[in-house]
């Protein structure tokens, strides 16, 4: 019989290609623990103040940098910020300094109006605070250059900067800046001229006596002025200390181009010195030297020239506070200053300290020794956190971070308060059997929750994992020995090396990803322990065959979905592997080669940067920590997206889309029942959080187009979306692209639904039509729609096989069908079928296809026929058909059925339901017959 069509032709075209793209979800980001710098103002000894760079003393206190921060200590002992909110970054000018973002800052200097100059380093920036707190920039534009290119003769905010790291103001005004990246000194005079004062630009070491201008510089981390007018340079790379006359002729000072330790109590000139980061001079002249790689402080006598050790000896570490300064333990002083009265201030970096020596007592004056942790008991944005690397959250809300450098699990409140939850944040391994606050941690990376609130710690360098329940912490799996052993029987006895992640399934096995051992262990509710995949060996095989005889290499993270299926972040690999619950293994994300490659595709095809952590959600969707400083969604359908990043570290974004943020290394990945999802910025030292949509665009109903009902959707339905925000004002109908194919972007709306694009037939503010990829399968699915970049939350749906309807003629979904009759005329109450003649009936929701479905493609010879039967009853009475298939010129999932009317209706409007499979179309349908 020849096919009929649709009296009102439905519009549709194909997408672009068989598989579908995937939708670039837009979720939200925010900061929800860390990344904040320590709460000031207080008491500069009791808090941490990380790893100070670079100082200054001015009549207001001492200036430092630390972190991406800089801050004031006065004479009371009292610290508070200056310039910087801690998050790395370039933000701010013209505004408030505390708000501003700073990228590394080392020098700072202050002039006789209270301007502070901060060195920007990683911003290849000069930024100026003034004395009201407002933050510009002074000189830099942000960019490097060759020598001969760097602006020099011109405005100083235009010129370009290579790694500003010290900084200086004469009695004049005039500034100077060591670039340690171009190896030069610049000066920038009061008209805001830059121009080259010492280093021709390229590393080296010669000129002694010449103009400075004509000299050799490495490296240079510092510049200090001296009496009358001298310049000093601490031409680190060269391991001497430069003067400049105020002829400008240079000569070395201290120094005798030798890395090494050597030359106490002679001339400066012959001795040996390592790194000296930073430079300074007291009124008399005197210069003193924070030998950096020596871990030294050391003065040079004005009158003799000779060099001595003022603090530090041949050991590394902290001592001596209170006693005799040359006595004391360093770690890698990185700047030095000195007041009017003669004192020296030392940024003792890896101590996380300030120290002061006074005479020849050495003491600290900032700092408690924490590189970054407060905040327990306040707010969790305001806390500070040191390197997260792993979060998990409980069914409550509670959130918990692996704070590995702080060594302790921290707590963050379903209301956003933080507290320590295990750990006393002194390395070791003791405590078991008692309060975890009082326990020992030692480098914790992973950490997950079972369904009854019970905690597990990867403590990493313990080499075991640890339980926290009922309020007691104790060795759950791990002798504490590293190694490999135990196979078979108790975990506790079992040797673990080097655990990174933990993962915990619904029956209450536990998976330790083993980076040390390239395995991934199982512990059994039993607390038997065994490989549940990885052979040992550090390589990349196995796939398509049993976990157990695969290769990994270095995992970092695993997870578990609820079908059993254990996902694990192959880091060194550059994969995400999948096992399920049979034991088969299979790569689901990533080809091995690192980089980042373009998101749309399937995922196993695509390029990930050693990926370090993994989290699934309740739908199989699969979120991944990529090392490209991204993290990215795997849909159900395969298909990979970003979900935060841009790829470039840093830290940015809060409160606007995830995909314009930059983030900094993140490592672990956790996602709540509601969708949201956890991130480990581990070097902003910061917890980010993502929320689906959250931009005013809002899904409320999606119904069968052609019942108008709700209920489960099936592949290739047609479906009908209602909410608010969803597309332009007025509503606007698709035209075929040029392959014929109805656009899966229409008037800026996109629908996704489980990632991938659904074509899309109509849109307005309130309502679109879309066409659900031939790709939906599984019982559970989730739609969004973005409209201009802004995206709806998830909205949840159930999954059938099919899910029939049958158009009408209204579109209401009752009353009269939509139904072609066989002499072409359309079914009513004027034109009846007869008993023994077709008519053409018109349903979507009939599921997959033979041949398959390609979503959008308007129908063609080979038609498309359904897989499950079809069969349609008319007045109650079984009508046989003589073709269930696509509907030809309409898009593939709207079903043509061509049905014969029974003998002996009764005449009028009688009832049809097509039945697919094991499901019917809605009730309230009729076509109208005739004897």
């Amino acid at each position: 019989m020849k096919m009929l069509r649709p009296v009102v032709k439905l519009c549709w075209t194909l997408l672009l290609a068989a598989s579908p793209a995937a939708f670039s979800q837009q979720y939200t980001i925010s900061t929800v623990a860390g990344g904040a710098p320590p709460p000031t103002p207080a008491a500069a000894l009791s808090i941490s103040i990380g790893q100070p760079r670079k100082l200054a003393v001015a009549s207001s206190g001492v200036y430092f940098s630390s972190g991406n921060s800089v801050f004031i200590l006065d004479g009371g002992g009292t610290l508070t910020l200056v310039a910087g909110n801690s998050r790395a970054g370039f933000s701010g000018d013209g505004g408030p300094a505390v708000s501003a973002q700073l990228n590394s800052p080392q020098g700072v200097a202050v002039d006789s109006a209270g301007n502070v100059y901060i060195a920007d380093s990683l911003n290849n920036r000069v930024r100026l605070v003034s004395a009201a707190g407002v933050i510009s920039t002074f000189a830099g534009n942000g960019s490097i250059s060759v020598p001969g290119f760097w602006g020099d003769g011109g405005p100083a905010a235009g010129a370009s900067l290579h790694l500003p790291t010290g900084v200086a103001v004469d009695s004049s005004g005039n500034v100077y800046i060591a670039a340690a990246g171009d190896n030069i000194i610049r000066k920038v005079t009061t008209d805001g001229i830059i121009n080259i004062f010492a280093g021709v630009g390229f590393a080296g070491f010669f000129g002694d006596t010449l103009q400075a201008n004509l000299a050799g510089l490495h490296s240079p981390q510092d510049v200090a002025i001296g009496p009358s007018g001298t310049i000093y340079i601490a031409d680190t790379g060269n391991a001497v200390i430069r003067k400049v006359a105020t002829d400008g002729t240079i000569t070395t000072v201290a120094g005798a181009n030798a890395v090494g330790l050597a030359g106490d109590g002679g001339a400066a000139v012959k001795a040996a010195m390592n790194s000296p980061y930073s430079v300074a001079l007291d009124s008399s002249g005197n210069i003193f030297i924070a030998d950096y790689g020596n871990n030294r402080i050391r003065r040079v006598d004005n009158t003799s020239g000779n060099i001595s050790t003022i603090a530090g000896t041949n050991n590394i570490g902290f001592a001596g506070d209170g006693s005799a300064a040359a006595n004391a333990i360093l770690h890698l002083p990185t700047g030095v200053a000195l007041d009017s009265s003669g004192n020296v201030y030392f940024a003792d970096s890896l101590n996380n300290r300030i120290r002061k020596i006074a005479g020849t007592t050495i003491s600290t004056v900032a700092g408690n020794g924490g590189v970054s942790s407060s905040g327990d008991g306040f707010p969790a944005s305001s806390a500070q956190l040191n390197t997260p690397l792993g979060v998990a959250v409980d069914a409550a809300g509670n959130l918990y971070i692996a704070d590995s450098l702080n060594n302790a699990i921290r707590k963050v409140s379903a209301s956003g308060v933080m507290s320590t939850f295990a750990g006393n944040s002194v390395p070791g391994s003791s405590g078991d059997g008692g309060a975890p606050t009082a326990a020992q941690l030692n480098g914790p990376r992973g950490v997950a929750v079972d369904a009854a609130g019970n905690v597990y710690v990867a403590d990493t360098l313990n080499h075991k994992v640890r339980i926290i329940a009922g309020g007691v912490i104790n060795t759950f799996a791990g002798s504490g020995t590293a190694g490999f052993s135990g196979d078979g029987a108790a975990a506790a006895s079992a040797s673990l090396n080097a655990p990174f992640g933990v993962a915990v399934d619904g029956a209450g096995n536990v998976y330790i990803a083993e980076f040390g051992n390239n395995r991934v262990r199982k512990v059994d509710s039993k607390g038997i322990i065994t490989t549940a995949a990885g052979s040992g060996v550090s390589a990349y095989g196995g796939d398509g065959g049993p976990a157990l005889s695969a290769q990994l290499n270095g995992p970092q993270g695993v997870a578990v979905d609820s079908a059993g299926n254990l996902y694990i972040a192959d880091t060194e690999n550059n994969r995400v592997r999948r096992v399920t619950a049979g034991g088969a293994i299979s790569t689901i994300a990533g080809n091995g080669l690192a980089g980042f490659a373009a998101d749309g595709g399937l995922a196993a095809n695509t390029q990930m940067g050693n990926p370090t952590g993994v989290a699934v959600d309740t739908f199989g969707n699969l979120y991944i920590a990529d090392g490209n400083a991204r993290v990215r969604k795997v849909f159900t359908t395969g298909i990979i997206g970003t979900i935060a990043g841009t790829g470039v570290r840093g830290y940015s974004g809060d409160g606007g889309a995830g995909t314009q943020a930059r983030l900094n290394a993140p490592s672990g990945v956790a996602v709540s029942a509601a969708g949201n999802v956890y991130v480990a910025d581990t070097l902003n030292n910061a917890v980010r959080m993502l929320q689906l949509g959250a931009f005013g665009i809002a899904v409320q109903a999606v119904t069968s187009a052609a019942s108008n009902l709700s209920g489960p959707i099936a592949p290739g339905e047609v479906l009908v979306i209602y909410g608010s925000g969803m597309g332009p004002d007025q509503l606007t109908q698709f035209q075929p692209d040029s392959n014929g194919f109805v656009p899966t972007n229409l008037a800026g709306t996109t629908v996704a639904i489980n990632g991938a694009l659904a074509p899309i037939i109509y849109t307005s503010a309130n309502q679109v039509a879309a066409v659900a990829p031939f790709a939906v399968s599984g019982s559970v699915a989730q739609l969004s729609v973005q409209y201009q970049g802004q995206s709806s939350a998830a909205f949840n749906l159930s999954v059938a096989p099919a899910a029939p309807g049958l158009f009408t003629l209204d579109g209401s979904g009752a009353g009269q069908a939509a139904a072609v009759n066989q002499d072409g005329s359309l079914n009513g109450g004027a034109h009846r079928a007869i008993a023994g003649s077709f008519v053409s009936l018109y349903v979507t929701g009939a599921g997959q296809t033979n041949p398959g479905g390609i979503d959008g493609h308007l129908a063609a010879v080979p038609l498309p026929l359904p897989l499950l039967p079809v069969t349609v009853t008319i007045g109650g009475k079984p009508a046989a058909t003589n073709y269930a298939g696509a509907a030809p010129g309409s898009v593939e999932g709207v079903m043509q059925v061509n049905a014969q009317i029974p003998i002996g209706l009764t005449a009028g409007n009688v009832a049809v339901v097509v039945r697919v499979g094991t499901s019917s179309t809605q009730p309230g349908v009729t076509v109208a017959v005739s004897n």
